[in-house]
């Protein structure tokens, strides 16, 4: 995923871990952002969203495959 924040700079790696204040974000190190400096967080993949928190069943009742990630 990739993390923007306030000033233009782009992160990017999974994040490990959050709390109230912070993401620690895991690339080749690990970094703690702030997150009130954060400005947008892009998933590196499409993230299927749906009722259930993230299920999606088609019309015909089967699940269309996996479930989003």
């Amino acid at each position: 995923m990739s993390v923007y924040l306030v000033n233009g700079i782009k992160l990017q790696g999974t994040i490990e871990s959050f709390d109230q204040f912070v993401v620690l974000l895991r690339n080749t190190v690990s970094q703690m952002v702030y997150k009130h400096a954060i400005s947008t967080v892009v998933p590196a993949r499409n993230v299927r969203v749906g009722p259930g928190g993230g299920y999606v069943q088609s019309a015909d009742g089967s699940d269309g495959g996996d479930e989003a990630e």
